[in-house]
């Protein structure tokens, strides 16, 4: 799916030289193992996305930086199959600046508008730190276009996190570390809980992140969260996974 913002034509440079690529990771439903949906995940030869996108920030091209990732991203549109979605990564600030009507959002929301069901965007952690009326009005502008989103890395049951979850995400995506020994951990239980039921109270599905072992997968299941993540049922890969068997 070729598709190029020329307007980043001196920044797509810098990071072409870096390799910078998208691996994906199947998001299941816990039920019957089925593929449901990748998260794409952005990757370079050079160094860690972290270190990546730290150093983006400091230059000022965190939002070239931030498209030319979902450029590597998009690519396997195509080969989704039925039912299936992509979970793209955008950073608050490319939100902000960037998804408003004349802005390059725009250009590349409407660019794959065939695709825009298939299409969840994930509000990253820093989500949380950004004015709440920037991001209301960027969720608003991708949804008046046909696509959903999703509230990343949900790791509290604070304020901002009802603040957020008053714009009804279609997707709560919880983090691991209130996933990972969640088993044997009562105060991550009852977070998660609170989260579940603020979920359903606004209409939104549940992703739990980071699942590792069969006791994690065991209780999230018993809380009736639908969708899983994580290693227990594969790691991130440049190829799609289309199918995946129940572990023994």
């Amino acid at each position: 799916m070729p598709f190029k913002f020329d307007f980043f034509k001196k920044q797509r440079d810098e990071f072409i030289q870096q390799e910078v690529f998208a691996v994906y990771q199947p998001i299941v439903d816990i039920a019957t193992w089925d593929v449901f949906g990748y998260e794409a995940l952005a990757r370079s030869e050079h160094e860690m996305p972290a270190e990546m996108f730290r150093k983006s920030y400091e230059k000022g091209t965190v939002i070239p930086l931030d498209f030319h990732c979902l450029e590597a991203a998009i690519k396997v549109l195509p080969k989704l199959q039925e039912g299936q979605n992509l979970f793209l990564n955008i950073e608050p600030l490319t939100l902000e600046q960037a998804f408003t009507q004349g802005k390059e959002g725009e250009v590349f929301l409407k660019h794959l508008r065939e695709y825009s069901n298939k299409i969840i965007f994930e509000l990253t952690e820093g989500v949380k730190k950004s004015d709440f009326e920037f991001i209301r009005r960027g969720v608003d502008f991708i949804r008046t276009l046909g696509y959903r989103f999703a509230l990343d890395d949900l790791s509290d049951i604070g304020s901002k996190t009802f603040r957020l979850a008053s714009l009804r995400p279609d997707f709560f995506k919880i983090d691991i570390q209130l996933i990972q020994g969640i088993s044997e951990n009562y105060a991550n239980q009852q977070i998660v809980r609170e989260m579940v039921h603020l979920g359903r109270m606004n209409g939104s599905e549940m992703i739990a992140e980071g699942i590792e072992q069969k006791t994690e997968l065991d209780f999230i299941r018993h809380l009736g969260i639908r969708y899983g993540q994580g290693y227990y049922f594969a790691k991130p890969a440049r190829e799609l996974i289309f199918s995946l068997s129940p572990a023994q």
